[in-house]
């Protein structure tokens, strides 16, 4: 079951001013795009109900709602998709086509979206493709749209916006009036959510319970599967003093063990720890600050990982959970890698993050390491390179003032380095 919420465009009597118009395309009898969005999206509510989805409308009478309001209803329910339905007009009532818009800094999954519903929704209009007209190589069409803004959504929503054809054409207009054809665009709409859905809902279903880390033990993941992933995502199994990195003051220090079997599978040990948190007098007070968050893809007890170095060698048991007044430190890192997993759309696992200054001495960390302040992880993930993780981050990094700080690529040991220290710093290391 997916958590979608339909939005049909426009709406009521009044336009709210530099916001959102109560109407915009009208056909040549008078048919008004309002009606029909509305017409359609209960029609794609009800198809979305019946096949087990939760399905929300931001309206179902004629009213008008401010943009943020209308992202907001997706945003309070952390929904899956987001789809707004509206139609098309033009100045000289010339023009035809189907076009899917996602928004100017647009995540992958709201891409990937917005061709689903594009895909579908031409196989029922039989118009011009408009995104292939907009960019032949990617069919992605970016707009500066408010209803998609990404502010005003939850991180991991994916969001498009359906212009399912010009309405100010007589023989369009004639083509909606007919109740068969409203419902054909509507299974579409369905269609088109669904099929995103079947690839994007898997690593949500998995990490619903306890996240990424556990996505072996959740999902029933093979040994073979599991050999497989250690081959390419285990880092440098040598311990050594790391390699310092003068342009962050941050040193690697590689977690020899973190991807072991028994990380990735089974008993206590499947999120990574070392050690229980059962005599922890902090666990519950911890657990509650990192829910706080509203992350969507991580456990709380994943930001717990204590590093492979812990568990055995000259390291092992140096390591500690973190102190209380450091926990809020952590914050925006997490939602950064939060929001990197979600753009991903691949297993993420936290391979260091807090390093008590022991620990850290030991594992060669700078003696002024983020990790030791708890404003610092390192994640590795189960498919893509560290060069395209990194490209992600950056892109994020960008697009939010919470997120500026360090981003630190290392190829061979296949990780790759966030903190939000305020200030931007990129390095990288063979």
């Amino acid at each position: 079951m997916a958590i979608v919420v339909i939005d049909p465009g426009h709406g009521g009597s009044a336009t709210i001013p530099r916001d959102s118009t109560w109407n915009n395309a009208v056909g040549p009898n008078g048919t008004l795009e309002k009606n029909l969005t509305l017409d359609i999206g209960t029609r794609v509510i009800a198809k979305l109900a019946t096949a087990g989805h939760r399905a929300i409308a931001t309206r179902t009478t004629d009213i008008n709602l401010r943009l943020r309001d209308r992202a907001g209803v997706a945003r309070t329910a952390k929904a899956d998709v987001f789809v707004s339905i509206h139609f098309n007009g033009s100045r000289n009532h010339d023009a035809q086509g189907t076009e899917t818009l996602v928004e100017t800094n647009h995540t992958t999954r709201s891409a990937r979206l917005s061709l689903a519903v594009q895909d579908a929704l031409l196989a029922v209009t039989g118009l011009r493709d408009r995104n292939q007209t907009f960019d032949p190589a990617t069919r992605i069409k970016p707009q500066g749209l408010g209803v998609l803004k990404l502010g005003f959504h939850h991180p991991g929503t994916a969001a498009c916006l359906a212009e399912i054809s010009f309405l100010d054409r007589a023989d369009e207009e004639r083509r909606l009036a007919d109740a068969g054809y409203r419902d054909a665009i509507s299974a579409a709409l369905v269609e088109g959510i669904e099929k995103h859905l079947e690839s994007a809902l898997p690593s949500r279903a998995l990490s619903a319970s306890f996240g990424d880390a556990i996505e072996a033990e959740a999902g029933g993941v093979s040994d073979a599967r599991v050999q497989a992933f250690l081959e390419v995502a285990r880092p440098a199994r040598t311990r050594g003093p790391g390699t310092s990195n003068p342009e962050d003051g941050e040193r690697s220090a590689p977690e020899a063990d973190a991807f072991s079997p028994a990380f990735l599978k089974g008993g206590g040990r499947g999120l990574g720890l070392s050690r229980s948190t059962s005599g922890w007098a902090d666990h519950a007070a911890f657990k509650a600050f990192i829910e706080s968050l509203d992350l969507r893809h991580f456990h709380p007890d994943e930001f717990l990982q204590l590093g492979g170095s812990n568990q055995s060698g000259d390291c092992k048991g140096l390591n500690t959970f973190p102190p209380q007044h450091l926990w809020p430190r952590i914050t925006n890192t997490a939602l950064m890698l939060d929001r990197i997993r979600g753009e991903l759309g691949t297993a993420v696992r936290i391979t260091s993050c807090y390093r008590s200054p022991a620990y850290n001495d030991c594992v060669g960390g700078e003696d002024n390491s983020l990790h030791s302040q708890f404003n610092a992880i390192d994640f590795t993930c189960q498919s893509g390179t560290p060069e395209i993780w990194r490209r992600v981050a950056v892109r994020l990094r960008n697009d939010d003032a919470r997120f500026v700080g360090g981003i630190g690529t290392y190829t061979s040991q296949n990780f790759v380095h966030i903190d939000t220290r305020g200030t931007e710093a990129n390095w990288a290391k063979p």
